[in-house]
């Protein structure tokens, strides 16, 4: 029998779905920890899961494409990936992981796609740190509308690198798909700058998604929990060269040197990644176990969040939401993650219609 926590989650995440509209298909389950979707033109699609498998999934059925080496410890070992912006003419699937061999770090490598297969083809770029610990590794990779690869990293527990223009650490940075520092980057040419920094001040930066009209980056990035202060979860609007405060400022600092949040859950909502559809900012939450619908009001430059809605709950911690080629959201829960409570079939892949 179910217990009564269990079903009253269940009715509770049926009845949010039906009042935004939402009917979530599980598409395929059995996973372990997927971090990352990636759609074939074919109409399958490449999932990641931490321990450094990607499966391909073609109707219902999952099978192994590819398998790297990883450092799968906490948060780390394989995590996003993203299809070459000209892919099938440049048959490419990039992918962040962390590797110790040579020394622990995270870095991004290009497989070329061989049909029902993906083989290590090289690493673009490297050095990214990593820590034992396996925390605050980053991870999320995605290419942007001018068809640059955009990577998210983490402060690996040592708060100064996100402020240290000398370290990967802490930032978003943006490279050529061959991985180059990308043209136009704010920090080219400055002395003791990484030239491939396009922000900084990131915590530990979860999510990339790009607005449909305006173009502009939008990322999500956990706060503190039990660090300094506890929350202050963030959705940001990042501008090139932004400096987003961390270790300095916790949440909003009001100050002139550093960019406030968009949005700022200060109670904690840590979240996974973010995506448009239809209109509204949606942000998939891990220890919030929700997808939330964040309602957008303004223009370029000038966004501010008006209303925050929840869209689906009841299927456990949620990192990875993407718009489908399908026109759907797509969302994969991380109940294996040793953070949540592990529900039949999981993890899975679900379908929102």
């Amino acid at each position: 029998m179910l217990s009564r926590r269990r079903l009253l989650l269940g009715l509770l995440g049926m009845g949010l779905s039906r009042a935004q509209g939402l009917r979530a298909e599980e598409v395929v389950g059995g996973l372990e920890v997927p971090w990352a979707l990636a759609f074939l033109p074919d109409g399958g699609f490449l999932v990641s899961e931490r321990p450094g498998r990607i499966r391909l999934v073609r109707g219902g059925r999952a099978s192994l494409y590819a398998e790297l080496s990883v450092y799968a410890r906490g948060e780390s070992g394989l995590l996003g990936i993203a299809l070459h912006p000209r892919f099938p003419q440049e048959p490419y699937l990039y992918a962040y992981r962390t590797v110790e061999e040579g020394g622990l770090r995270n870095q991004v490598v290009r497989l070329r796609h061989q049909g029902e297969r993906g083989v290590l083809d090289r690493v673009i770029l490297d050095g990214i740190p990593a820590r034992a610990h396996g925390l605050h590794s980053g991870g999320r990779i995605a290419f942007g509308p001018d068809g640059m690869l955009y990577v998210t990293t983490g402060e690996v527990y040592e708060r100064e690198l996100a402020q240290d223009l000398a370290s990967l650490g802490g930032k978003i940075l943006r490279i050529t798909p061959e991985g180059a520092p990308a043209p136009g980057n704010p920090f080219l040419g400055r002395s003791g700058a990484r030239p491939e920094i396009y922000s900084y001040g990131h915590r530990n930066p979860q999510g990339l998604a790009w607005h449909p009209e305006t173009g502009e980056l939008f990322s999500s990035e956990h706060g503190p929990s039990g660090e300094q202060g506890f929350g202050h979860d963030e959705v940001n609007l990042i501008l090139p060269g932004g400096n987003y405060g961390w270790p300095r400022v916790v949440g909003r600092g009001n100050d002139p040197r550093y960019q406030d949040p968009l949005y700022l859950w200060p109670q904690g909502f840590p979240p996974g990644n973010l995506a448009f559809w239809r209109g509204a900012l949606y942000v998939a939450g891990l220890r919030g176990e929700a997808l939330l619908r964040l309602v957008l009001e303004g223009g370029k430059g000038h966004w501010r969040v008006v209303r925050v809605e929840t869209a689906l709950s009841g299927y456990g911690r949620l990192r990875e939401v993407q718009l489908g080629p399908d026109g759907a959201l797509w969302v994969t829960t991380s109940n294996r993650d040793g953070r949540g409570r592990v529900r039949p079939n999981d993890d899975k892949v679900l379908r929102l219609r």
